[in-house]
Parts: C-alpha cells; structure tokens; sequence
C-alpha cells in the first residue's frame, strides 16, 4: 500500500471570511479506506468538492494518481456527494442505464454492479419503492458503474436506521476487498472506527491529525479497578508515582490512567503490599471517540 493515489498539498479554501479550508495537507495511499473526520461545517465536503472538481480552490495543489486534474482522470474515480436522485417512477437498471449515457459508459455493467451492492433482484422495481438503504446502495452502484480506481462518498450512512447503516458499512469493506481505494467523509466515530484503516481529522478547516486506525486503538487507556475498601484504593492510586488521572465511573469503580512508562503489573503488586485486594480489575480499551473529543477540545 506505498502507492500514493492522492496528494495534497496546502489545499486553502474561502468564502467571504470563513476559512473552510486551511493550508491542507494530505496523502491517500492505494488500496486504504481513508476516512475525513469531523464535525459539521469543519472542511470535509468542500474538500471533496475542490477534489471532484466541483469547487473552484484558493490555493494550494493535489495530484490524482501522481498527475495533475485532468478530464481524463476522472473515470477513475466515483462518487456520491449529496443525497441520492434518481428518477422515481424509473426502475433501478432504467435509472443507471441513463447514468451510462451521462458516463459515456457500457450498460453491460448494470448486471455487474447490482448485484455487487445486492440489488440485483430489485433491478426492475421503481426507485420509488426503494428504502432509504436500498436508495444509497444504488447510488454506490451508479458510481461503481465505471469501474473506478477510488471510491468517494460523503456521509455514506447519513439517515439510515441501524440496518442500513450496517448494510453500507458491509458494502464498504466489499468493495475495498476487491482493490479499491474509497474515501469516505463522516462525522460518526463509530463508522470511521470499524470500515477505515487510516483517517484525518479536521477542526475548522485544518488537519489536526493523520493516521491509521489500528495504531490509534492499538493498547489501551489504564484500567478500572475497584475493591471492598474503594476510598482506600483511591488514596493509594492517588499516591503512586505515574497516575495521570483517575475518575470514578457510573458503577461506582475507579478508571486509572496512567504515563507511558508505568508497568501495570507493579501498580498491582504496590495496592498488594498495601493491603488492597482487588476484586475487579479490566484493561479500557482505546476508542476513537476519546482521542476524537480531546483533540477537538485542544
């Protein structure tokens, strides 16, 4: 995965005196799903817009596939932007047949394509009839039409129900599985976190992290303890050397971080040698969401 399928450097986006996008830069390497994280309003869609062409850039430059933006380039990449539109009293292979002529692509994909997003059974119902899933699923099928290289979808699980969105996601890692690079922008943790090997994070237009997600959640964030004397057990955390911070959670158990160079193992032998038996003790594994909020709070 060392081939880089987009760079951008120093990509700057205004309008009027907000600043949507600032002195960004950024790399997407083949093969990954690169995930732009953030909230509402931080930079993620007009990012996707200058990178589609739709948006006119400020400053700043990118490169799809080591080359500069050309017309040529643009069968390599599909895309969902906005909300899915077909037409409604069309069926599903009537609405990207006519995708096809817009694409200047075979119709001969149509088959292909619907049943790669579970469609193909449906093909001939009205859109009208689709879900709302069943509508993104298409959409994803329309931009799958021309065989891309890379794959953009923004919000791609934006007002589905729970079976939806797991349905998309599903689709997601299908298709990365066969090769392609998808980016995809979202303001959901959860949905970054379980289809995203790498993701950025963006505050007001700005990068304010980059990279993979599995170094981000590799490990884990202290532990929870608690014992039959828990103000005791307080106390002593509280004195020993390499607690960073210790909270006192909903079920009446104590959440210990600690620094970087403290063995676990010794902060238990310490409670041990001072009386304290533990009778619960578990790892808190790292989340997205913390890192996430901490980073947006800094």
């Amino acid at each position: 995965m060392n081939e880089i399928i987009l760079k951008i450097t120093g990509l700057t986006k205004h309008y009027g005196r907000i600043t949507a996008i600032n002195q960004l830069d950024l790399e997407v390497h083949k093969g990954s799903v690169f995930g732009l994280l953030g909230p509402n309003g931080s930079g993620k869609s007009t990012t996707l817009g200058i990178l589609l062409g739709v948006t006119q850039k400020d400053s700043g430059e990118y490169e799809w596939f080591s080359q500069k933006p050309e017309a040529s380039q643009r069968k390599k990449i599909g895309a969902i932007l906005e909300s899915p539109t077909f037409y409604p009293y069309l069926s599903g292979i009537q609405n990207l047949r006519v995708v096809c002529k817009i694409k200047d692509v075979h119709d001969s994909r149509i088959e292909e394509v619907l049943k790669q997003v579970g469609l193909f059974e449906r093909g001939n119902s009205p859109f009208k009839t689709y879900s709302l899933g069943m509508k993104q699923r298409l959409a994803i099928a329309s931009a799958l039409l021309s065989d891309p290289e890379v794959l953009i979808l923004d919000e791609p699980t934006n007002g589905l129900d729970p079976q939806g969105i797991a349905e998309i996601r599903e689709l997601i890692l299908t298709i990365a599985d066969s090769g392609k690079t998808i980016i995809l922008a979202s303001h959901l943790l959860d949905e970054v976190q379980k289809v995203c090997s790498h993701f950025a994070v963006l505050k007001n237009g700005k990068k304010i992290f980059s990279g993979s997600v599995a170094e981000s959640l590799s490990g884990n964030d202290g532990v929870e303890i608690s014992s039959g004397d828990l103000a005791r057990l307080e106390q002593l955390a509280q004195d020993f050397s390499g607690v960073k911070q210790i909270r006192k959670n909903n079920l009446s158990r104590l959440e210990v971080q600690f620094e970087n160079h403290v063995d676990i193992i010794n902060f238990h032998e310490y409670l041990i040698e001072n009386g304290i038996v533990l009778n619960h003790l578990a790892y808190i594994n790292k989340s997205l969401e913390k890192q996430f909020l901490e980073l947006l709070s800094a």
